[in-house]
């Protein structure tokens, strides 16, 4: 049994060791492709300011450069209140499809009582870690 534990931990260390390095390798890699858009950004705003620039006096470039970024930001702010929201409604949905789901459980627990009063003690358990496990549940869920 030595041997079967060190084969699995060695394998358990190697999936660690190779899940990490992905994760880290996938990480290094988003935050170049990150950097790139952005200095792609950057650049595409200053090619719009200058050839605006050309055509229109550089003050006006500037502010009508100013006003879409504002404008820009305004819709990505929406987008956010939007998803956050979405957010809360399915939050809000879980908690009432759980509470249903626990008073059907001791309605059902109730009705077993009734009509088989040797069961008491297994249903009382049974509710009993239902009820643990819906607020383990819970406290997951605000993180």
């Amino acid at each position: 049994m030595g041997t079967l534990g060190a084969a699995l931990s060695a394998l358990l260390a190697v999936d660690v060791a190779a899940a990490t390095s992905r994760y880290r390798r996938n990480v290094i890699l988003w935050a170049t492709i990150a950097t790139l858009l952005g200095t792609a950004y950057v650049f595409a705003l200053a090619a719009v300011t200058l050839f605006l620039a050309a055509r229109y006096s550089p003050v006006a470039a500037v502010s009508a450069m100013a006003v879409v970024l504002f404008v820009t930001a305004l819709i990505l702010i929406a987008v956010m209140v939007g998803l956050r929201a979405r957010d809360r409604r399915l939050a809000e949905e879980r908690r009432r499809l759980a509470a249903m789901q626990t008073n059907l459980a001791l309605v059902a627990a109730a009705g077993i009582l009734r009509r088989q009063p040797l069961l008491a003690v297994a249903t009382a358990v049974a509710v009993g870690a239902l009820l643990g496990l819906g607020k383990g549940r819970h406290r997951d869920e605000k993180r």
